[in-house]
């Protein structure tokens, strides 16, 4: 998964470039004479121009860095800001006084005219670059979104973590993650797991009164979990819907080796696993009982065979290659449709939603708003949220690397970690890093950013990415 607290989007309400590093140390100019006032046709004499002191030399230095390399998000064009000097020196000059109240009026007209107009020996580098300070504003907004988004995160993993602890011990807590759905229910004593990097579901219960029933209806609610649940509980012990297809339909066998797919297949096989399957662990003090259920080889395949009409639909809105979508949503969640991650990101494509999800609604929704996070529950709103955010990053982000090849290599990687940390892999400068890309081959282009990249994560993604849309056309050319 990236999608990076990894970083906050530069440029990305306004398209405009945070990937400069701006110095200014000159001498100042001579100071001005002073100039006398002309004589007013009133009796009230005009007053003397103030001369404005010459600002002390110094420097003022926007330094650019990437924020989080390590967190690999769907950011956009990810950027911090170090400002110095953010306000000009404080003025030593005395302020002069009016002889006449109808002179203080002309006094203030005139002094705001003078700040409308900032000579640019005096201007701050709010005035000499106003795009820039537009951009750290957006910058501010965004990490004041973020974090507002980690704290509600924090406090609701929070509270589920202090009531499983009561229940199962201080080690034994299991929350759910990018590629694992986790759901309690029976007040916090029984928890189904669905473990999609390892292709098993497991279902324990620490229930003492009636353990075999509590392990049976948490198997029952774990095998029927709906692909698309309006709210999936994550957090909390309540009970979701049955209705529409289970996630899990077509990847587990039962007992006889048939497909469970019905409410009346599910009983009976929970029955059938209660009753020969159970094991009976100890673990932090308290009595666990515990069934593992295998998926079938394939289930990640079959997995993400559901949500083909919805990638065919986003594919063609976006003009964006269906093998690279069912990459991204593999490598992201395993097609987990309520992946989480502590950045948060949310869904089938993992979509941080005060920065990539902003970012889609802002450019392509023309909405002053961002994604909630049931919203990218749903697969449809995910799909097409990560979709669009995928042209975001073609269109503008990377719009200037000529090669096709090279492009997508660059997309797939700015995906994880943003295209800033794409681009500062080739060269600091924005524009010379576009300059430097346009000169290499595509797999020259792949191979710096699967060994070069600022981050771990997203080194090991480019890589993972591009050998999935691989399969995936391989089996489109196969059918």
């Amino acid at each position: 998964m990236s999608l990076l607290l990894a970083g906050c989007q530069g440029g990305i309400n306004h398209g405009t470039s945070s990937h400069v590093s701006v110095g200014a140390s000159a001498t100042p100019p001579p100071p001005v004479p002073r100039t006398q006032a002309q004589p007013r046709p009133t009796p009230v004499p005009a007053p003397r121009q103030q001369q404005q002191p010459p600002p002390p030399q110094g420097e003022t230095r926007v330094q650019v860095r990437p924020a989080n390399p390590q967190q690999g998000v769907p950011l956009g064009d990810d950027t911090e800001l170090d400002v110095e000097s953010l306000a000009p020196p404080p003025s030593t000059a005395p302020a002069t006084r009016s002889a006449a109240p109808a002179a203080a009026a002309t006094t203030a007209a005139v002094a705001a005219r003078q700040q409308e107009a900032v000579p640019p020996e005096h201007a701050t580098w709010l005035d000499r670059y106003p795009n820039l300070a537009e951009d750290l504003q957006d910058q501010r907004e965004t990490i004041a979104r973020l974090e507002q988004e980690v704290k509600e995160y924090r406090e609701q993993v929070g509270q589920l973590q202090q009531q499983v602890r009561q229940r199962w011990g201080s080690t034994a807590v299991t929350a759910a993650s990018a590629h694992q759905f986790v759901k309690y229910t029976d007040s916090y004593q029984s928890r189904g797991e669905m473990d999609f990097d390892q292709g098993v579901i497991i279902v324990e219960t620490v229930d003492q009164e009636n353990p075999r029933q509590r392990l049976k209806e948490a198997i029952v609610t774990t095998l029927l979990t709906p692909y698309d649940a309006d709210n999936p509980e994550i957090y909390s012990d309540k009970s979701i819907s049955y209705s529409g297809p289970a996630l899990l339909a077509g990847q587990v066998l039962d007992h006889e080796g048939q497909p469970v797919r019905w409410e009346w297949r599910a009983n009976r096989f929970a029955d059938h696993l209660v009753n020969n399957e159970v094991q009976q662990l100890q673990r932090n003090g308290h009595v666990v009982y515990r069934v593992e259920i295998p998926l079938i080889a394939n289930h990640t395949e079959v997995r993400g065979h559901q949500y083909e009409h919805l990638v065919r639909d986003a594919s063609r809105r976006y003009n964006v290659d269906e093998t690279l979508i069912y990459a991204i949503m593999e490598t992201e969640s395993h097609f987990n449709p309520y992946a989480t991650s502590h950045i948060p990101a949310y869904g089938l494509m993992q979509i941080v939603p005060s920065t990539a999800g902003r970012d889609v609604f802002e450019r392509i929704k023309k909405r002053n708003d961002q994604p909630t996070r049931n919203y990218l529950f749903n697969p449809a709103n995910n799909i097409d949220t990560g979709t669009a955010y995928i042209t975001i990053l073609r269109d503008i982000y990377l719009k200037d690397i000529r090669h096709p090849l090279s492009k997508e290599y660059a997309i797939i990687s700015g995906y994880n970690g943003g295209a800033g940390n794409v681009l500062r892999t080739f060269h600091s400068d924005r524009r010379q890093a576009i300059n430097v890309i346009n000169q290499l081959t595509p797999q020259q282009v792949y191979d710096r950013l699967h060994r070069n990249h600022p981050s771990a994560e997203a080194r090991g993604y480019i890589k993972k990415v591009t050998e999935a849309q691989q399969r995936y056309r391989a089996l489109a050319s196969a059918r």
